[in-house]
């Protein structure tokens, strides 16, 4: 165990000089005065190399490099560096895979690397208990090799997220859960959080549920996910996927709809292409099986149009496919180096049709791009427990739907004008989307906010959020990147 970094490393942080607004290193140490760093067990370095690998996200839309980098080792580490930089005013940022899209997890001031909390802690019956830094593939991992096998009952489709990055902004159920499960969020009974004061704080619905309230889903605005204990169910062996295509929207959402309601369908997903593609809707629903018998066909496509293909996969084949694909597109095309400007909206089910019908023949081959996708998750409204995310209001219907337009660009590198092209375009989509049609932003995309968007985006969940901000990061140091509280 060390207190910290080796004071004569050049990398090495000992302390702040709150006049010059600058971290201080082993070679200057001798000659500023400076706020000595408290001790940690873990990290906290601010050379160049380290603050420009954590310089932007996903998007690479949005740079801008931290002052410090802390890779912490415990929960300990954490507050007592958040306790730090709310005694000098330094912001604090928290990084688990940034699959933001226009800098919401960045920050000038600290920038927490989660994924050195990493380990799972227990597993099993029905529980995991796991840090924040903690990859969902991981843990569906370790619960596959259970005895009985488990898995989470909600799975992002991209796995390599960390469970504290998903939990901040809601978690959807790529390939796993949706039908009748809800969200990640909705699958958490108890977290682990240093808030805003560097307080470290257990939460649950139970138990300072102001707190556990404000945090799931609440990007990073009222405290830090450092452990979670989740719920885990039982995992089958195989997958049964029926492909759908279409080329028509009406008869597209005719047997999306059947399959959203079929009591035997585990989960749904689908896929829109540009005008012209062949086909340019794809719905793929999947059964859960066990085996040997796989599931019985007929029962499963009553009251279908389209004649589906079949496909039989393992279950850890299906749950990591994309996985597998967006490794590829980084051996292949620089996929973390493309700039990614994505619309994602939450839809009811009363619109969603009508919605993606005047949408989709709008859409040009450039607002997907090469290796983007244009994305629809169902989600059944009566399986969503927790305030956050927000979600639309209700009309009737109990089905929600996540849209994305995930607009990939073709090559790797700056392109301002490709930038100010996307952002335009979303900031129109939304805002017509959102008069016409009553959608709610899903923050992880490419759609900036002012203060007054974020206060229309929480309605009547205002107060209650700026309460809990005021009550647990009072000083506003958590998180700035989307702008919510901008003063104060």
């Amino acid at each position: 165990m060390t207190s910290r970094p080796d004071p004569s490393a050049d990398t090495a942080v000992l302390g702040y000089d709150p006049t010059a607004r600058t971290w201080v290193t082993g070679p200057a140490a001798t000659t500023t005065s400076f706020a000595a760093a408290p001790a940690i067990e873990g990290e906290l370095l601010a050379d160049e190399a380290s603050r420009r690998a954590v310089a932007t996200d996903l998007g690479n839309i949005t740079v801008q490099a931290p002052g410090a980098v802390l890779r912490p080792r415990s929960a300990e580490d954490v507050g007592a560096m958040v306790r730090f930089c709310r005694e000098h005013g330094i912001t604090v940022s928290t990084r688990g895979q940034a699959h933001t899209t226009l800098g919401q997890g960045l920050t000038d001031g600290l920038l927490i690397e989660a994924r050195s909390l990493n380990r799972v802690h227990s597993l099993g019956p029905d529980t995991a208990e796991v840090d924040a830094g903690v990859h969902w593939k991981d843990l569906v991992l370790a619960g596959f090799d259970h005895s009985p096998r488990l898995t989470p009952p909600a799975v992002t489709g991209y796995t390599s997220l960390t469970v504290g990055g998903t939990l901040s902004v809601g978690g959807l159920g790529g390939l796993v859960g949706a039908l009748r499960t809800g969200l990640q969020v909705d699958h958490v009974r108890e977290l682990e959080v240093v808030t805003g004061t560097g307080d470290i704080e257990r939460c649950s619905p139970h138990h300072r549920r102001d707190l556990f309230e404000a945090v799931l889903g609440g990007l990073g605005q009222c405290g830090i996910i450092t452990k979670a204990v989740l719920d885990l169910v039982p995992a089958r062996r195989y997958a049964r996927t029926y492909v759908l295509e279409h080329t028509d929207n009406a008869a597209f959402f005719r047997d999306l709809r059947v399959v959203i309601e079929h009591p035997g369908i585990d989960h749904v997903y689908a896929e829109l292409y540009a005008p012209g593609a062949e086909p340019t809707h794809k719905c793929y629903a999947t059964v859960f099986h066990d085996g040997p018998t796989p599931p019985d066909d007929a029962t499963v496509l009553a009251g279908l149009t389209a004649e589906p293909a079949v496909e039989d996969t393992g279950y850890l084949d299906y749950v990591f496919s994309i996985d597998r694909l967006v490794d590829g597109m980084r051996d292949t095309v620089g996929w973390d180096g493309l700039l990614k400007p994505w619309y994602d909206v939450w839809l009811t089910g009363s619109v969603v049709e009508e919605y993606i019908a005047e949408l989709h023949p709008t859409l040009t081959a450039r607002d997907i791009g090469p290796f983007g996708i244009s994305l629809i998750y169902p989600q059944r409204r009566s399986t969503l427990t927790r305030p956050l995310p927000r979600l639309p209001e209700p009309d009737g219907s109990d089905w929600v739907f996540v849209l994305d337009i995930n607009t990939v660009a073709e090559t790797p590198g700056a392109d301002p004008e490709f930038v100010e092209e996307m952002l335009e375009r979303n900031t129109r989509l939304f805002a017509d989307a959102r008069d016409r049609y009553g959608a709610v932003l899903y923050p992880i995309g490419s759609v900036p906010f002012t203060e007054q968007d974020w206060r229309a985006h929480y309605g009547d969940q205002w107060e209650t959020f700026r309460d809990a901000k005021k009550r647990y990061d009072p000083d506003s140091v958590l998180t700035p990147g989307p702008g919510i509280f901008r003063n104060g």
